[in-house]
């Protein structure tokens, strides 16, 4: 900034004053070299490899001449394979030795839902997908009519994945371990489900567990093992023991009396209550009787809150901020987090489960339990609440529209734009906050209006220093002196206040004086006609005119004037410098002299700030 001060042999003195403003920015080296590289990409693409057993496929319980099968009964075989890549696999049984046909999933996200599938003959049973290295079981229900009635009904165990690129059976098939459990298979009486219930309500990734009243009615062998399973609908196949409406539950160990059945919900499950229709078999798959057996029982699913975590969080694409508007508003700095909700980001009506969230920018030092979203937390130092009306912050967030994949999908993308204060406080290596920084605290809000724990950004930016200053004192007025006279003491001021987000001081530089000057057309150097620069005079208060600093055209001169830091938006702090002026005796022309001087902001010790 530049003042103008003007003396009149003999005449009033008045002055003109220009602005100036300094603005401090670190530029790194790296800004000063872009390096340009080609590249090319590598791809390769490799083949899934097939299952492999560990424990060849055999009867679970055995079958044999001396134990003839009766129409209706159920033949279980159990296997245990690896495969690749911790896939899980299928244990599949066919009547013949005809390599099977594998099945593709949609996608890596959904492998074991694609069984594979046999190639002529008859397919006796396909398992779950199940986790490679764990036991895989299938199980088949006997008929009176083909492909059934025959005595002696062959097996051929395989075991294959459904990889979406390349599903792949194992060539080696397996017809069991020794005589007693292997192909040919062959015997029962249906078991009784009499009651079901389940330990709902659950939140989404808790196990649900299955009770039931049940139990087998063969008296020759004694009772049978007897399985329960849970099915999205009534719709329980005990050929394949699964549902084409979708398999919940299914025991993992034999019992003969109250089978049960555990379901881990999925760690993304709408809150709403859903279908879980019951049924007993036993160990041969012989499917039961009784008031539960195909009734739905029902569970309900939890509405959770939902979570932001600390790493989706970016405040300003990572970059630190820098102020550009004194005493005001800078705008089109950036925010963005991910909000996720175990009961998915859409609804059970697919409308929005995230509705919203509460955020804050601000000052780590403030901490989120005073900055907390709300709109009696805004702070414009240093706390920037999603609360605060538009007219005071102006936070603007957007859901991405792509972000909400489905039902399956947890998460939505935001991202928001805000404005900055001039008052914001810095916290750059210069500033009074030298050791803290600027975050995001944010929390989701889903549609039942509950609100998620606030996460914290995990990495931080800082707000840049920004001194700056507005000068209101249009001119230096020193009065009327006669040549070799000066002011006698500092008399004349000028007014400056911050608005910035620092204290100040500031650097003085001026010009000389002389009737002809103006801003394109400095002063000759003349004894007779020219008030040299260095007569004008200026300190912090009205001392004597020999007890002030000199002015210099060429070397800005330091002034430490400890401006306070401004922490209001419409008021602001002010430093005050005294002038005062000798004039030369040489001088012989007499009428206005002008001149120009020019105050320069500089950020003061963050020490003097408050």
């Amino acid at each position: 900034m530049q003042t103008a001060g003007k003396i009149t042999i003999a005449a009033a003195l008045s002055g003109v004053m220009v602005f100036a403003f300094t603005f401090l920015f670190n530029v790194g080296k790296s800004e000063l070299m872009k390096v340009e590289a080609q590249t090319a990409t590598t791809t390769i693409t490799v083949l899934n490899t097939p299952p492999q057993w560990i424990t060849l496929a055999y009867e679970q319980f055995e079958s044999s001449s001396s134990t003839p099968i009766n129409s209706g009964s159920n033949i279980s075989w159990v296997a245990l394979a690896d495969n690749s890549g911790n896939a899980p696999y299928f244990l599949l049984i066919c009547s013949t030795n005809a390599t099977p046909a594998p099945a593709a999933a949609a996608s890596l996200l959904v492998l074991g839902t694609a069984p594979p599938s046999c190639v002529g003959g008859t397919q006796w049973g396909v398992s779950t997908a199940t986790a490679a290295l764990a036991e895989a079981r299938v199980s088949t229900t006997t008929r009176e009519v083909a492909p059934f009635a025959g005595e002696v009904l062959p097996w051929f165990a395989w075991v294959c994945d459904d990889d979406p690129v390349n599903p792949r059976c194992n060539n080696t098939f397996s017809q069991g371990l020794n005589a007693t459990n292997s192909s040919p298979f062959h015997v029962n009486f249906r078991p009784t489900l009499s009651a079901a219930t389940s330990t709902s309500p659950l939140n989404p990734g808790a196990v649900l567990n299955f009770t039931s009243t049940s139990g087998d009615g063969n008296i020759v062998r004694g009772p049978d093992n007897i399985f329960l399973y849970v099915c999205v609908g009534n719709d329980f196949n005990p050929t394949t023991l699964n549902c084409p409406s979708g398999l919940l539950a299914s025991s993992t160990s034999p019992v003969s009396t109250n089978a049960g059945a555990s379901f881990t919900l999925p760690s993304v499950v709408r809150d709403d209550i859903y279908f879980a229709y019951t049924f007993i078999v036993d160990q041969y798959n012989h499917v039961g009787t009784g008031g539960f057996h195909g009734t739905d029982i029902g569970y309900t699913v939890n509405n959770v809150a939902p979570t932001v975590a600390p790493s989706t969080i970016s405040l300003n694409g990572g970059l630190d901020m820098s102020l550009a508007v004194p005493a005001g508003q800078t705008t089109g700095f950036t925010l963005s987090f991910i909000t996720s909700d175990a009961n998915s980001c859409l609804n059970s009506s697919s409308g929005s489960e995230i509705k919203g969230y509460s955020a804050s920018v601000l000052r780590s030092g403030v901490g989120i339990g005073t900055c907390n979203g709300s709109s009696g937390s805004y702070n414009p130092n240093n706390c920037y609440p999603s609360g605060a009306a538009t007219t005071t912050w102006n936070l603007s967030c957007t859901a991405s529209s792509t972000s909400c994949t489905g039902a399956t999908d947890p998460t939505v993308l935001w991202s928001c734009t805000f404005p900055l204060w001039f008052v914001a406080d810095p916290t750059d290596s210069s500033s009074f906050f030298f050791n803290q920084a600027w975050t995001a605290a944010i929390a989701g809000v889903d549609d039942n209006n509950a609100t998620g724990t606030t996460a914290t950004a995990s990495s931080t930016v800082s707000v840049i220093s920004f001194p700056a200053i507005d000068l209101l004192t249009s001119e230096i007025p020193y009065g009327a002196l006669e040549p070799g006279g000066n002011t006698g003491t500092l008399t004349a001021t000028t007014t400056i206040q911050s608005v910035g987000n620092t204290g100040l001081d500031q650097n003085l530089q001026g010009e000389s004086m002389c009737p002809t000057f103006s801003t394109l057309t400095e002063c000759v150097s003349s004894a007779s006609s020219t008030i040299p620069e260095f007569q004008q005079r200026f300190a912090t208060s009205s001392v004597s005119y020999g007890s002030g600093a000199s002015l210099s055209s060429t070397t800005p001169q330091f002034l430490r004037i400890g401006v306070r830091k401004s922490t209001s938006t419409v008021s602001f702090t002010r430093g005050v410098t005294y002038w005062g002026i000798g004039v030369p005796g040489t001088i012989t022309l007499s009428g206005a002299y002008t001149g120009l001087n020019t105050f320069y902001a500089v950020t003061s010790a963050s020490s003097t700030w408050y």
